[in-house]
């Protein structure tokens, strides 16, 4: 299992436009990268004009072969000339789930969810936010971050648990990084969860104990997109058959 984790600059105040471009190109052309779609989110704090992806393949192969092969094929070539002008800078990651099966529930250490499955969170996606949490080790850092996850038995925490649907590391581009995943149905929601999570000493003592090895750390809240195959997490995604604006 591979994880992908794409990101999309986009042009200052273009947002908009790459979003109609999705409502715009169908529902099938791109079906076979949306069937491995975790979710799309743009950007609300840190980089702005930004969308963000992660997919879930079985494997390096199974990415060239899905992504890859949408380059060539007609019908995609007019959303491929109004997409590619708004991008100015394309990135991937590729992440493996940790191996700790309370970090990452629905990914890897015998799950595997998809799409296809049905959603994850039975709350909308319209009001609610991911936040995206990177932590940055030095070399070591990232076999020594899961060690003090158990160590400190943050299983057991409810503060550090709330909201976390998948933890990663990162293979390949930026390497001895861990991505954690929290969503929350509201901005409230998350503020509450800040509040307990500083509070936490068992949060507090996993943190003191993984500093020497940590270089920097970046949080940053994401929105899910409110077209429905581009949030397939979400309960609600096949009820914005308009796929209305953000």
């Amino acid at each position: 299992m591979l994880i992908e984790h794409r990101s999309y600059t986009l042009r200052p105040g273009a947002a908009d436009l790459f979003w109609d471009a999705q409502r715009e190109r169908g529902d099938d052309g791109l079906q076979p990268i949306l069937e491995r779609l975790i979710g799309s989110f743009a950007t609300c704090t840190g980089s702005l004009d930004q969308i963000v992806s992660l997919y879930r393949y079985d494997s390096f192969d199974d990415w060239q072969t899905r992504l890859l092969g949408l380059y060539g094929r007609a019908e995609l070539q007019a959303y491929f000339e109004r997409v590619r002008p708004l991008i100015v800078r394309q990135e991937s990651r590729f992440l493996v789930p940790a191996p700790l099966p309370e970090l990452t529930p629905h990914w890897g250490n015998g799950h595997d969810w998809l799409a296809s499955q049905g959603p994850l969170f039975s709350a909308p996606r319209r009001a609610g936010v991911v936040e995206e949490t990177t932590l940055d080790f030095a070399a070591g850092g990232v076999p020594a971050c899961w060690n003090a996850f158990r160590q400190h038995a943050l299983a057991e925490d409810p503060a550090a648990m709330e909201g976390l649907f998948g933890g990663f590391s990162s293979v390949v581009g930026a390497l001895n990084q861990v991505l954690l995943y929290r969503f929350f149905p509201d901005v409230e929601a998350w503020s509450s969860h800040r509040v307990a999570l500083q509070a936490s000493a068992k949060w507090n003592s996993f943190m003191h104990g993984i500093a020497p090895l940590t270089a920097c750390s970046n949080r940053q809240l994401l929105a899910p997109s409110r077209i429905g195959d581009m949030s397939p997490m979400f309960g609600d995604r096949d009820a914005d058959q308009s796929r209305e604006r953000r």
